[in-house]
């Protein structure tokens, strides 16, 4: 499943197998799914947006300037979702990497592929936690994740190699930026949760829902599965492309400012520049 060129080579088509709608209290989040960098993630959580396991949750875990986490949240309830192994970083070839230009406090090189942040270091290359990534929760062990996911508020550099990063938002991240900080629960602390009284079990859902109220999952969806007459269709920039090496340098060079008393050094943190995405048209032909 290739992806398809935008007018002109300029921007890359997001292939509607890639792209998850998820519906929130606070709007929509469009996240483009990264199946070269992490394909056993990307398919179990396909298989879960289409259960509708999600449908009804929460971020049940946000925290300013940290990430803000959802899904089930609690080990009894994820039976049935099998554990993945760590798929962090791959071996792969440095054709259609494009190196940002500049030396990273994190990476050997950083930069992007198919508009996603990377790293490399040799053969080795990755994804990294920059705010609006789509990552794997787990436990310490690193195969211990299965469909409990994070999005990254602000940069999580020390995370990246350690936790899969497996897509990132393209559209709606201040949506995501908007949802209620809150702390995640022990599950002690509701000690009727997953009682076999189903009247007091419930009662501990409903409390539960009380307090992340605001941060509720309306919906998740694939866009293959939505009807082609009201899919939302996604491009990002291509990468590599004149205009993203442009866009780059008009972010790296700000000599011209006349405001400014002290030029600031002609360099680029790899997390301030996410590649341009926009919706368009729908296309037809899927």
């Amino acid at each position: 499943m290739g992806q398809q060129a935008g007018a002109e080579g300029v921007w890359r088509r997001v292939h509607p197998d890639n792209l998850v709608l998820l519906e929130t209290t606070t709007g929509t989040v469009a996240i483009e799914l990264a199946l070269d960098a992490a394909p056993q993630h990307v398919a179990q959580f396909r298989k879960a947006v289409r259960s509708g396991v999600f449908e009804g949750e929460f971020f049940y875990r946000v925290i300013e300037g940290h990430v803000a986490q959802a899904g089930l949240e609690f080990e009894q309830r994820l039976a049935g979702w099998p554990d993945l192994p760590l798929e962090a970083e791959r071996t792969v070839a440095a054709d259609g990497f494009v190196p940002l230009g500049n030396a990273d406090l994190f990476a050997a090189t950083a930069g992007h592929r198919d508009g996603f942040a990377a790293g490399r270091d040799g053969e080795q290359e990755w994804l990294l936690n920059c705010p609006g990534a789509l990552g794997l929760a787990r436990s310490a062990a690193p195969d211990t994740g299965s469909i409990e996911f994070f999005i990254p508020l602000g940069p999580r550099r020390y995370l990246d190699r350690n936790y899969t990063i497996f897509g990132r938002v393209i559209d709606g991240m201040d949506n995501v930026n908007r949802l209620k900080r809150v702390d995640p629960e022990a599950a002690e602390n509701y000690p009727d949760l997953f009682e076999k009284d189903e009247a007091a079990s419930n009662a501990a859902f409903a409390a539960r829902a009380a307090r992340l109220a605001g941060n509720e999952i309306l919906s998740v969806s694939l866009a293959i599965d939505l009807p082609v007459a009201t899919r939302p269709d996604y491009e990002v920039m291509a990468t590599p492309s004149a205009e993203w090496e442009t866009l780059k340098t008009s972010k790296r060079d700000y000599s011209e400012i006349d405001a400014f008393v002290h030029t600031p050094p002609m360099v680029l943190d790899m997390c301030s520049l996410p590649v341009p995405a926009r919706r368009v048209t729908p296309q037809t032909g899927d």
